[in-house]
């Protein structure tokens, strides 16, 4: 097949073409460009894969779909979407997302048609990797799937809005559909934040065209000294339905904080019946010794929010006592997934003999379906790097860098009982460094991972994409699928 490019518009969709609020221009900073290298990934759900990279530091974005049998579907390299003209890898600042008919939605930031500031493009591809439409953004921070062949993306209002006192960063939402309309409008759907604390902003959809997202805001204490900068931390969430109205009154509030204790890290899963399940990490501010009353503080939190809002497990957020039996193990970093039957699957890090991941499912009712603490997933490096995926019901899938950080990237999977299906410490993907990598599900109970190499000045960059069986076999060669 012979290799396509996607043509430029010849007028970008900028922020005037979508926005009359001269507040929104977006004239803050670009997105965070780090240094990993790395491909981003989706299933095509039906065994295959399609993923976005690029071929070489500030070079150009391809993207590529392989067969469930592993062959390359759009030619040699893929689709040539563009260039980044970036001076640090993209990795970052690509996204994919699945179209739900066998193509993908992605995005990309395009530095090299901008003197002045960077282009974010979005783009539908459809199954054989024709351009359906595409849409272009100064910036946003998040995308996912509507569920009905479009996407939704999140940005902050650069200009903050003062409300009675209070400084505000408005957490700002566009719906693009299948055709590349906007169903919400050329202005988006505004949704007024407090102190709202950076980088923190989750989104799962509701399964009906609609978003449920969660956020951190910030509480500094009453008696605060001036300069001190120790705040508790709040958990708000919103629904906005299909037709981009909030239905959720004026954000409801999950979680709050007591004196000297602190919520961080919120993560978000849809519930499958149009709520969601939320999870976050609560600390103490100060001093934890094993068996203290502070220890028991330091946990993981989970709630479910039923379709209209209402909190259906425990008030304030339901703790999964994981110091309850095991001393002081700061659990961190928590992740969470549905579990297909109403309840949820959370996994996190801490560090009891060594540094593992465990998991924890909790069931519809707001129960703790397996052994108090959690169970071991695997043993890991310090910063994992962890991602987990829903799986079959009552099952997740989990993907973590072992030993030694980005040395050996390993899978695990997980049955609804609690067990690790595959073997111990998880199925080797990497056993050599890698960069930035990314998972997706295969449709078919298995999984797909995607990772770069960055080969520095002498050596050149390696984007791959591996499929692991539902039995934990790989599928697409000892060492997968090669894309560039």
């Amino acid at each position: 097949m012979e290799k396509r490019r996607i043509p430029a518009k010849s007028a970008l969709l900028l922020v005037a073409a979508l926005l009359v609020i001269p507040s929104l221009l977006f004239t803050g900073c670009p997105p965070h460009i780090d240094s990993q290298y790395g491909v981003k990934v989706t299933g095509d759900g039906a065994g295959g894969a399609i993923a976005i990279y690029e071929d070489e530091l500030g070079g150009n974005i391809y993207d590529q779909k392989i067969s469930p049998d592993g062959n390359p579907a759009w030619g040699e390299k893929g689709v040539l979407l563009g260039g980044s003209g970036s001076q640090s890898y993209s990795f970052s600042n690509l996204n994919i997302i699945s179209d739900g008919a066998s193509g993908a939605i992605v995005s990309w930031v395009d530095s090299s048609q901008s003197q002045i500031r960077p282009i974010n493009h979005i783009v539908r591809l459809d199954a054989a990797g024709n351009l359906v439409w595409q849409r272009d953004f100064i910036y946003f921070n998040e995308m996912i799937g509507d569920g009905q062949g479009g996407a939704i993306i999140a940005f902050d209002s650069v200009t903050p809005v003062t409300v009675n006192g209070v400084e505000q960063k408005n957490l700002i939402l566009f719906r693009i559909d299948a055709q590349g309309d906007y169903p919400w409008g050329e202005q988006g759907v505004t949704v007024p934040r407090g102190n709202y604390q950076d980088n923190t902003l989750q989104m799962a959809r509701d399964g009906a065209g609609g978003v449920v997202i969660v956020w951190e805001e910030l509480k500094y204490p009453a008696d605060a000294r001036p300069g001190e900068t120790i705040s508790t931390g709040r958990i708000f969430v919103q629904k906005i339905n299909g037709k981009g109205e909030m239905v959720w009154g004026n954000n409801l509030l999950v979680h709050t904080t007591a004196a000297d204790t602190y919520a961080e890290w919120p993560q978000i899963a849809s519930d499958g019946s149009g709520g969601a399940v939320v999870a976050w990490h609560r600390g103490f501010n100060g001093p934890v010794t094993s068996g203290s009353p502070q220890a028991q503080i330091v946990d993981i939190m989970v709630q479910k929010l039923d379709a209209g809002g209402s909190a259906v497990w425990q008030a304030n957020g339901l703790p999964l006592e994981i110091n309850k039996n095991s001393g002081a193990v700061l659990p961190l970093e928590p992740s969470v997934v549905s579990d297909g039957a109403g309840g949820a699957i959370a996994v996190w890090r801490d560090r009891r003999q060594e540094t593992a991941l465990y998991a924890q499912r909790v069931d519809a009712g707001g129960a703790l379906a397996w052994q108090a603490g959690g169970i071991k997933v695997a043993a890991t490096s310090l910063n994992p790097h962890h991602q987990v995926i829903a799986g079959a019901p009552g099952e997740a899938l989990v993907s973590y860098s072992f030993l030694r950080d980005w040395e050996t990237l390993r899978v695990q999977k997980l049955d609804s009982r609690g067990q690790t299906l595959w073997q111990v410490n998880g199925v080797p993907v990497v056993e050599k460094s890698f960069d930035g990598y990314s998972i997706s599900s295969d449709g078919q109970g298995g999984m797909i991972v995607a990772w770069g190499v960055n080969g520095g000045r002498v050596g050149s960059e390696r984007a791959y994409v591996q499929r692991i069986g539902t039995d934990g076999r790989v599928l697409w060669g000892e060492g997968g699928v090669k894309l560039n």
